[in-house]
């Protein structure tokens, strides 16, 4: 009971935590059945990943702030390490299906080391951030330009391993998490246009290579792989491969219209989605309950970001909002890409829905994160009277 009364102003945060884990089981049980397979065993292990998941939280959450930043050095190169240990000791059952190094087994869980990079990325990221502030007095455009390229180097040992891994999705959570903090630290108007300028550039010379056989050739070079190619077609033209690259998609969309408004009265009689468990998530809360059911689970997981925003505003603290803020953003992109995919407006890129997708290490590495945001107002970071980031910010006034 101490632990609530010392948290009893975040309430309304621990609610639509608590909700989305009891959503994860029941999504997960719906899965399980509508592909015509036994849902207990599914159903104990998701209840093990949420315990342990409430643990973890709990736990992180009495950890004051000013110590995780202290450490985030550590924690980076720990995480750093734990992601290259994949090169030798991957999960041969998991290559041999999707080609791939992501996947730690030990006895019958898997671990996905990117997971947690997501939450030692986000605590590294901004306490360098944190330095170069308390550093600089007064901040210039050459100031915030050695400030960002400080930054994109730091990043690169975690950008070459997932192009190592193949997985362009994550890498593009933590291109967005860069990106809100550097909006929300102030950074100069005219670099931030510099490197969104860039970012799009770089993303229409992908595209134009995806589509021309001459860019696949060189894609290929640059260790990309067919299925990756074959997403982004998928997508441009999904009824052109609805039997073949874009099947798992146009099943997706099918199943989600099937549920209409109100959803499906029969879920035995269902579209079937392949891997629906993980990445396809989605598909079963639109089949079951249709575009109302959808609207909900979409309104709680902006709850749950209005209350990490509130959180971290109320402690009037700079540490604390720069790391609500890069987190919030990484998980909105996280949500919008999932579900994008899923109703066809975004390719596919195996990008997990937050709390709800099948994958224990996904939702014990959330539930960190939460702890974090859960114990910011318990431990506030020192900090200048009442002078933090979005009065100091220039970006923000």
């Amino acid at each position: 009971m101490k632990f609530l009364k010392r948290h009893d102003a975040n309430y309304a945060l621990l609610l639509p935590v608590f909700l989305l884990f009891l959503l994860s089981i029941w999504v997960q049980h719906q899965a399980s059945v509508m592909d015509g397979n036994d849902p207990s065993g599914i159903v104990f292990r998701q209840i093990v990943f949420c315990v342990l998941s409430a643990i973890a939280l709990f736990v992180t959450s009495l950890i004051p702030t000013n110590l995780l930043l202290r450490f985030s050095g550590l924690l980076y190169v720990l995480a750093l390490g734990l992601m290259a240990s994949l090169h030798w000791f991957y999960d041969q059952t998991m290559f041999e299906q999707t080609h791939t190094k992501r996947w730690i087994r030990i006895g019958d869980f898997t671990i996905q080391p990117s997971e947690f990079m997501k939450v030692a990325f986000m605590l590294f990221m901004v306490y360098l951030t944190l330095v170069y502030e308390k550093r600089k007095a007064e901040r210039t455009i050459k100031s915030d330009l050695i400030y960002v390229t400080k930054i994109l180097l730091y990043s690169i040992p975690t950008f070459l391993l997932m192009f190592m891994q193949r997985d362009f999705g994550t890498s593009l959570v933590f291109i967005v998490m860069l990106g809100a903090l550097f909006i929300i630290s102030g950074v100069h108007w005219k670099i931030l246009t510099v490197v969104i300028g860039l970012i799009a550039a770089l993303g229409a010379i992908l595209l134009l290579l995806v589509f021309t056989e001459w860019g696949n050739r060189v894609l290929f070079r640059l260790h990309f792989s067919q299925y990756q190619l074959d997403r982004v077609r998928a997508w441009a033209d999904p009824l052109a491969y609805q039997d073949s690259i874009a099947f798992q998609q146009v099943r997706s969309m099918w199943a989600i219209g099937s549920g209409g408004l109100l959803g499906a009265p029969d879920t035995h009689t269902t579209v079937y989605v392949p891997v629906r468990e993980s990445d396809m998530i989605f598909t079963v809360i639109g089949e079951t309950y249709g575009f109302l059911g959808s609207t909900l689970v979409i309104f709680l997981y902006f709850y749950l970001i209005y209350q990490i925003i509130f959180a971290a505003l109320k402690t009037n603290n700079k540490a604390s909002v720069y790391i609500a803020i890069t987190y919030v953003f990484g998980l909105v992109f996280q949500i919008f890409e999932n579900i994008g995919a899923a109703i066809g407006l975004l390719p596919l890129t195996g990008i997990p829905l937050p709390f709800l997708s099948q994958g224990g290490t996904s939702l014990i590495a959330i539930s960190i994160a939460m702890g974090i945001i859960f114990g910011l107002e318990k431990f506030p970071t020192k900090a200048k009277k009442r002078s933090y980031a979005l009065k100091e910010s220039r970006g923000l006034t």
